[in-house]
């Protein structure tokens, strides 16, 4: 089997995807033809990079691509439970 060859542009672009964009490595690896491991491996290449071109003293790149996800995970979470309460103001509402 032949390994496959992928450009810079396309990495990049491919991990842009996970940190900024939010969509996860499995939704990725199927959108784009490549395997999470991959995906998993240009992701922490990309950001040992940054983190070795950062400047003294800035946030860490690792750090700011954890903080984005967790407030992804926290921004989920929120709109689940507006959902939920909304759900249930409207069945309340309806007994009136």
């Amino acid at each position: 089997m032949k390994k496959q060859r992928y450009t810079a542009e396309f990495k990049r672009e491919a991990v842009k995807m996970i940190i900024i964009d939010g969509v996860s490595v499995k939704e990725a690896s199927e959108q784009l033809g490549v395997p999470g491991n991959v995906l998993y491996a240009w992701r922490q290449k990309h950001l040992d990079e940054m983190e070795a071109a950062s400047p003294e003293g800035a946030q860490s790149p690792k750090a700011m691509a954890a903080e984005i996800a967790d407030l992804r995970k926290q921004l989920a979470k929120q709109k689940r439970m507006t959902e939920i309460l909304k759900k249930t103001v409207g069945y309340f509402s309806e007994d009136t």
